[in-house]
């Protein structure tokens, strides 16, 4: 594998100066924004790490190094630690809240739903606010790296704030908003960590060593944020030249989050699931190299190597139309959801500070004809996917029953 940078001499001595090729080989940082500094208004909640005790020292480190060690997670330096601990804090938080989304929907005992939902709030909010004292203390050994988790956590600590103050405990649909508010800064900080993680391995050469179950999930291996850098990273390590073709395809779940109201965050997490295992079962098999990742939120990422942007609009229209002609299923209620596409061809001389601009702007392109669309750029520029129907069989997602029918 080709080195990015030397290896780290001592702790984290060094990163600093390797973050801004990590940036550009591994390409999913541009998408998601890291580097915007976090709002002035979160930074009330920042205490002065003279004052706050690292997250590190706070309760008894075996503790963590226990949940670590079960993690199958092997830190190399402080910031790597505390970015494994908000990840695996945050995984664990995120599953009470689909637990009390769930409880919520179904209980008549709303007002102690509420109670604990705002208990939980401030709780995490403290907690982040520890860390963001953790990853101060640790910006002049990291770094930039250092510097954009303070900014992570500041803007999700206060994200949770504005939660906290602005539940009603006694206004359900209220409550309801903020249960899904709080899963989605959740889901973000779930997701933005990953990124963070990726950056630091990518950049210590280390991706190798991530353990199987943080770099896929689910039945079918649907590939997370660790798994799809390994992915890029192996594939042009072993195509440094680039002749190997590779298509990539952006596929969004329209106008999700009104859906999500409705069902509630825990059928809504449901529901993106079962959309990956479709994919799953649309993908190439017998031929080609084709990954599925979850991107964030309703967001898939499909790598398709070995393939032209031709025959990957031709994918991706299949996907658009199979997803379409599937209806949602709960109980006695049925959902339509469609999707809009973006879909690229990596030029042989591109990094993915050409290519990811490209792949958003083609997606975006089908967000603005209406969605329910695709648009390709072949490296002139995004333009309609036109290609006659299909003929996809009907199916159903069940979201209480099987998964796919």
């Amino acid at each position: 594998m080709i080195t990015i940078v030397l290896a780290l001499a001592v702790a984290n001595l060094g990163l600093g100066f390797a973050l801004a090729i990590a940036l550009d080989r591994f390409p999913v940082f541009a998408i998601l924004g890291l580097g915007h500094a976090a709002s002035e208004t979160a930074r009330v909640i920042l205490v002065s790490s003279n004052s706050v005790a690292s997250e590190l020292e706070n309760g008894p480190k075996d503790e963590w190094s226990k949940k670590l060690a079960d993690a199958e997670v092997e830190s190399k330096s402080v910031v790597e630690r505390l970015l494994w601990i908000v990840k695996l804090e945050t995984v664990a938080r995120r599953q009470r809240m689909i637990d009390l989304d769930r409880a919520f929907f179904d209980s008549e005992g709303k007002k102690s739903i509420a109670d604990e939902l705002k208990q939980e709030l401030a709780s995490f909010q403290s907690q982040l606010e520890a860390w963001v004292a953790a990853a101060d203390a640790e910006k002049e050994i990291a770094g930039p790296l250092a510097q954009l988790l303070e900014e992570l956590l500041l803007d999700q600590a206060c994200q949770l704030r504005a939660c906290v103050e602005g539940l009603v405990a006694d206004e359900w649909d209220d409550v309801s908003r903020q249960l899904s508010t709080a899963v989605n800064a959740l889901n973000q900080l779930r997701d933005r960590t990953d990124v963070l993680l990726c950056q630091l391995l990518t950049t210590e050469d280390r991706l190798h060593c991530v353990a199987e179950r943080h770099r896929t999930f689910g039945a079918r291996n649907t590939l997370t944020h660790l798994g799809l850098a390994a992915l890029f990273d192996e594939w042009w390590d072993d195509d440094a030249d680039h002749v190997r073709l590779v298509s990539l395809v952006m596929l969004d779940l329209d106008r999700f989050e009104p859906f999500t109201q409705q069902v509630g965050a825990a059928w809504g997490d449901i529901a993106i699931d079962r959309f990956g295992v479709l994919l799953h079962d649309l993908v190439r098999k017998d031929r080609g190299f084709d990954r599925i990742a979850r991107y964030d939120g309703q967001r898939f990422l499909l790598f398709l190597g070995d393939t032209s942007a031709k025959n990957a609009s031709k994918g991706a229209e299949r996907f658009r139309q199979t997803i379409e002609s599937t209806s949602i299923k709960l109980g006695e209620d049925t959902s339509i959801v469609t999707a809009s596409l973006g879909v690229i061809e990596v030029g042989k001389t591109e990094g993915p500070s050409e290519f990811l601009p490209r792949l958003e702007a083609a997606l975006n392109a089908a967000k603005t004809a209406g969605r329910n669309c695709g648009f390709v750029d072949a490296g002139a520029g995004p333009v309609p996917i036109n290609l006659p129907s299909f003929q996809v069989a009907s199916r159903v997602i069940a979201l209480d029953g099987e998964a796919v029918s």
